[in-house]
């Protein structure tokens, strides 16, 4: 018998565990149960192929044991259900000579200059002969009534082979680069021209797929060719779990091909962000500076402003097909992170006794500029997408900066009527406060799809570590007026503190900044708050790495921004001789690049696999904990 446990970490798409099940409604009178267990012994088979392939090409000879098991298994499915006679037996080694014949047509391609796409597609097409087996199987199960439907389906795999072979040319590109293996894509890149030069070289190489366009003309391709096999089912008139899949892969590869199209877009407008150089002011002066690692970090930071913040800069690709509807499918932004970036220098330049007051007067302007112009105002993340609303956390960020930087009288000119919305609308019961500032009633059409946006986009919130972020500013700006609402906030956020002790953010990587912000409200009220308090220290005093660092993710491997928020929050309660800040210190110091900054960390999850991460914020972070622990 096969374990359990052999199929636990299988990646391969979910139908192909049902694969004759694909094909059954085009049979009528087949015996379900006979398809039940089809699906069965192909799954099987499957993957005994797929062990094969690693004992040929990788020379896994450990494999061979439960390659046989798996065979021998599935023979003995097949022959329950057809007999030793049965004429199942000749479709079957058919199958297996085409697929035999595959694997020779692979190794030959590698010494090929010239391929041909027709070459090509009979590849594709003889390595898939096992599925085909699954048309044959149906086929024979329901007495060959219909020989014209079954050459039909077997047209439509044909395409549908092709195109899946070439979506997996572009999504295993390193992998059959690595292993030696014929790929289209590659191929595709050596024929452009750009493949020798940079062959000692993946990363280089993986990129160049896609920048000049050469994993777009393949994908592209591969849709046509899933196109090609649902228009050949057309004339069959009947609904399957075939059509299905095939319709399915061609969405997958479509979204696919938006997103890397997404990818080349960010990156040429980065470059343009770079290049834009024009309109700068002077920047702090720190000349006089005597901690050596701050000065390295703050002349890094004057680098990446003269460059015009370009990796500081959020940059995403929201097109049409996500429902997007705006004059430009490329969007950039730097409103949350310039607001983040001239905290940290704040706190910086009242430690140092640096002169700030005109370059943070100039950012104030910069960050008005960004101001949604409706009857809201507020900031929304993106300024550029119109079914982003204003948010909370925006609002408190920015409302942090004008306070400390002595331009309060800007929340008043500019923050009062969203900061007002947001506390007569939306505000729970639980003392949460909502995310995004819509108003509840009343809402404009592009209020509405803003609305709409957030439940199935976004989410509504409250979210934690925002409510936390929005009243450290209501506390900041007027403690007394907004007493209330800090009370009730501080109660939610007491409520949400995870059992280990951190706060978990919704909108963040990692336990570490959402714990920062949350200790941060905490501070004011220490001695109603001990317990919690004491619980976040505990956890945080336990999460301490023997390099002195902390860790975002299961790996333990230290990372400098959850470092520099551990740092953060443990400043607010233990003197700053305390071991574990020191030992905290020295792995920010020990960990700071020669040319001033240290390593970009995952921070902001604005969509699912697409984080942004900065040099230049995880800087400005590790720069504003050295200062305050030194």
């Amino acid at each position: 018998m096969i374990p359990n446990t052999f199929f636990e970490n299988d990646g391969s798409p979910e139908f192909y565990k049902r694969y004759p099940r694909l094909f059954y409604s085009y049979f009528e009178g087949v015996d379900a149960a006979k398809v039940v267990q089809l699906s069965k012994a192909g799954y099987l088979y499957y993957h005994a192929t797929l062990l094969s392939d690693a004992l040929i090409d990788d020379r896994k000879f450990s494999n061979f044991p439960i390659i046989t098991m798996l065979q021998e298994e599935t023979i003995k499915m097949l022959t329950d259900i057809y007999g030793m006679k049965s004429e199942f037996w000749k479709y079957w080694n058919a199958r297996r000579e085409d697929y035999f014949e595959a694997v020779k047509i692979e190794k030959k391609l590698n010494y090929d200059a010239e391929v041909t796409l027709a070459t090509y597609k009979d590849l594709a097409d003889k390595k898939a002969a096992f599925g085909k087996v699954a048309i044959d199987c149906l086929y024979l199960l329901s007495n060959k009534k219909d020989e014209k439907l079954y050459q039909v389906l077997l047209r439509s795999h044909h395409y549908f082979s092709i195109g899946f072979q070439l979506y997996d040319d572009v999504k295993d590109f390193r992998e059959d680069f690595e292993k030696g293996q014929f790929n289209w894509a590659i191929y595709e890149l050596r024929r452009a021209g750009y493949y020798e030069d940079f062959k000692a070289d993946i990363e280089i190489l993986h990129k160049l797929l896609f920048i000049h366009g050469t994993a777009q003309k393949v994908m592209s391709t591969a849709i046509s060719f899933f196109q090609i096999a649902v228009d050949i089912l057309g004339s069959l008139k009947v609904e399957s779990e075939w059509k299905g899949v095939i319709e399915e892969m061609k969405g997958t590869l479509a979204n696919y091909l938006d997103i890397t199209v997404g990818y080349v877009k960010t990156i040429e407008q980065r470059i343009k962000i770079k290049e834009n150089t024009s309109g700068f002011y002077i920047f702090i002066d720190y000349a006089e500076l005597q901690c050596k690692e701050v000065k390295l970090g703050l002349h890094y930071l004057k680098g990446c402003y003269l460059n015009n913040y370009s990796d500081l800069k959020h940059i995403m690709y929201l097109s049409d097909r996500e429902g997007f509807e705006n004059r430009e499918d490329i969007h950039v932004t730097d409103v949350f992170q310039r607001a983040m970036l001239n905290d940290c220098l704040i706190a910086i330049c009242e430690k140092y006794k640096l002169d700030f007051s005109d370059f943070f007067d100039n950012e104030c302007q910069y960050l008005i500029r960004q101001r949604n112009t409706d009857e809201i105002g507020g900031w929304s993340y993106f300024p550029s997408v119109k079914e982003i609303a204003a948010d909370i956390d925006d609002l408190g960020q920015i409302m942090q900066l004008f306070i400390k930087s002595d331009n309060s009288h800007f929340v008043q000119d500019y923050c009062q009527a969203a900061i007002d919305l947001a506390l007569s609308d939306r505000v729970h019961s639980s003392g949460g406060i909502e995310t995004w500032i819509i108003p509840k009633v009343d809402r404009t059409s592009l209020q509405e799809k803003q609305e709409l946006f957030n439940s199935t986009k976004w989410g509504k919130g409250p979210d934690v570590e925002v409510v936390a972020n929005f009243v450290y500013a209501l506390s900041l700006h007027n403690a007394t007026l907004y007493a209330a609402t800090i009370a009730n906030a501080t109660a939610y956020i007491l409520d949400h503190q995870n059992a280990l002790g951190f706060w978990q953010s919704r909108w963040y990587y990692g336990n570490y900044y959402g714990t920062y912000v949350c200790l941060r409200v905490l501070h004011s009220s220490a001695a109603e708050c001990a317990l919690a308090i004491q619980k976040a220290l505990e956890y945080l005093l336990d999460q301490q790495l023997t390099d002195g660092g902390f860790s975002m993710t299961n790996d333990k491997v230290s990372d400098a921004l959850s470092t520099a928020f551990a740092v953060l929050s443990l400043s607010f309660f233990l003197n700053t001789s305390h071991s574990s800040i020191k030992n905290a210190v020295a792995f920010l110091k020990a960990n700071q690049r020669t040319e001033g900054h240290w390593e970009a960390t995952d921070f902001i999850k604005p969509k699912t696999q697409e984080p942004y991460k900065s040099k230049t914020l995880t800087t400005a972070f590790c720069l504003k904990a050295l200062s305050i622990a030194e």
